[in-house]
Formats: structure tokens, C-alpha cells, sequence
């Protein structure tokens, strides 16, 4: 499992920081694509999060992702996005916190 880790958590890791700065950049500027967008990178966080068991990362990307549709719902441009940065600035708390697990690679 640990091989399992070292492997596939630093592309993990990268992924999710990529799709969580295009959340953060819909966040900013909310229209109907980015908001799409940020829907299916969030519902892909927490499918690649579960299927390595990172168990917490799912609630948060879950929670990340109907937040991004309330704000969707309620017509974009002029929704209210702070319960979405919110869940946006837990779920990179975590990322961040798997990403600090992460042993450099021996140099050989």
C-alpha cells in the first residue's frame, strides 16, 4: 500500500491543486461554464480521493461541489459565493495536509 501511496498521492495532490485553482478562479467570477467546470473537478476530487481512501476528502469535495451548484442555481454572476470559498479553503486545508505527508523522491 505504501508503494500504492508514493506512487499515485503526488499526482493526486497535483490534480486536485490544479482543479481547485480553476474552482477558486469560478469562485472569483462566477459564470455558467466555470461553474460547470468546477462541479466536475470537485465531483473528480472526491472520486480519485476515495478510490486511494482518503476518506475525509470526500465529504469536503462533496460539500465544495454542492456549494458550487447553489451558487450555480442562484444565477451565478449575482449568487453569493462565500459558502463556496469556504468549502473551497477546507478542502485545500486538506489537500495541503496530504501534500505535507509527501516524501521527497531519493534522488539516484
Amino acid at each position: 500500500m505504501d508503494e500504492l501511496y508514493a506512487k499515485f498521492l503526488p499526482q493526486f495532490v497535483q490534480l486536485a491543486r490544479e482543479r481547485m485553482q480553476r474552482a477558486y478562479e469560478t469562485a472569483a467570477r462566477p459564470d455558467n461554464a466555470g461553474l460547470v467546470t468546477a462541479i466536475r473537478d470537485l465531483h473528480g476530487i472526491a472520486g480519485e480521493g476515495g478510490l486511494l481512501g482518503l476518506s475525509h476528502i470526500v465529504p469536503l469535495s462533496r460539500d465544495a461541489e454542492e456549494a458550487a451548484k447553489a451558487v450555480r442555481d442562484a444565477g451565478g454572476a449575482n449568487a453569493d459565493t462565500s459558502e463556496f470559498l469556504g468549502a473551497l479553503d477546507e478542502l485545500r486545508a486538506a489537500i495541503d495536509a496530504i501534500a505535507a505527508t509527501i516524501k521527497p523522491k531519493d534522488p539516484k
